[in-house]
This record gives structure tokens, sequence and C-alpha cells, in this order.
């Protein structure tokens, strides 16, 4: 059964999109693996090691506030669920990720001529499926970018969680523009509305 025409170029859209999200992401961790893994061989094949806690890393300072320095996250977001025993940590983030995914595409193909909208959730399914992958593959996810003021640090992150936040940005600016778009067709209504009525009285 063939796709609708109408479909056909959302869908590129989106398969472009979150292919090209998803290697950047990659080749943004891979070029971390080798920067600053100390174990790190030149030449030869980069594998992380299985437990994220012998992810030796180097400390590359960038900037007073903004250094490069590996970290491996067992958890989501700042480290939740990290703590989740072995056997169910990575089925629970892949269906819980997998779910997610479902999720966005169908919102994604429902979403129709909202440019901003669409752009979020092909950077949100961008940064879920580069983590996800991490995931599979290692066990974990690399995080390399540490932000961090007057001795406070954020949590380390990564490409991937740039597109995701990024997206869910987007999102939230969507939803105030369809709020306030809203309200003025409601207000032009009522404005409609009370100027029929005084016509007629």
């Amino acid at each position: 059964m063939t796709q609708p025409e109408s479909l056909k170029p959302p869908l590129i859209t989106l398969t472009l999109g979150v292919i090209i999200g998803v290697l950047l992401d990659h080749w943004t961790k891979t070029w971390a693996l080798q920067t600053l893994y100390l174990k790190a061989t030149t030449g030869a094949p980069l594998i992380a090691p299985p437990n994220p806690a012998e992810l030796y890393s180097k400390h590359i300072t960038v900037t007073s506030w903004f250094n490069y320095h590996l970290v491996g996250n067992k958890g989501a977001a700042w480290g939740i669920f990290r703590d989740l025993p072995e056997t169910y940590r990575v089925p629970f983030f892949t269906i819980l990720a997998t779910l997610a995914l479902i999720g966005m595409g169908t919102y994604y193909i429902k979403s129709h001529r909202q440019w901003l909208l669409r752009s979020a959730l092909i950077l949100i399914i961008a940064g879920a499926i580069g983590n996800l992958l991490d995931r599979l593959r290692i066990g974990y996810v690399i995080d390399f970018i540490d932000w961090h003021y007057a001795g406070k640090h954020w949590p380390t992150f990564n490409i991937a969680d740039v597109w995701i936040s990024v997206g869910v940005g987007l999102m939230i600016i969507d939803m105030i523009r369809q709020t306030l778009a809203e309200r003025h067709a409601a207000h032009a209504a009522q404005t409609d509305t009370d100027t029929h009525t005084d016509a007629d009285a």
C-alpha cells in the first residue's frame, strides 16, 4: 500500500531531518571519545568501556564557563533512573523511547501546515534516537559538554540533548502562538457578533 501523495513531502522532511540530526550527534560523540577518552588510541577502533565509571577523560577548557569532559550517563536527563538494575534499565529506556517516538511521529503527521511544531518534533525525535542508539550500543549515553558558573555545574550534556531542548522550546513557542491566535480569533468573532447585534437593534 503506497503512502498518499499528501504525506510524502512531510515524511521525506522528517526522515532527512532526523537522519541529519542523528548523524551530527553521532559525529560529535565520536569526536569527544577520540579527543577526550584517555584510552583512545590513534588509528585503532574506538570502543567505549562497558562501565561508564571507566570512561577516564581529559579535561579541555574552552572558556571560563565551558569545558569538554566525558561522562557516561546511565540514566535519563540529570541522571534520573540511573540506579535502576542493569537487567531492567536499558529495556526500560528502550521501550519508553520507542513509545515516545511512535507518539511524536504520529503527532508530526497530524500537524498539518504547522512548520514550527514539525521542526520541533524533528529535533526531539533526532535527539531521542541519538541517545537511544548509545544505550543500545554501549548501555549508557555519552555526554561531554560541561557548562558551569561560580563553581556550580549544569549537568553534562550532548548534542542530542541540545536537539531535544531546542525542540521543546520551539513547542512551547508554538503553543503560545496557537493560544494567542485562538484568543485573537475569539476576540474578533465576539467583536463581529457585537457589531451585528448593534446593527440589528
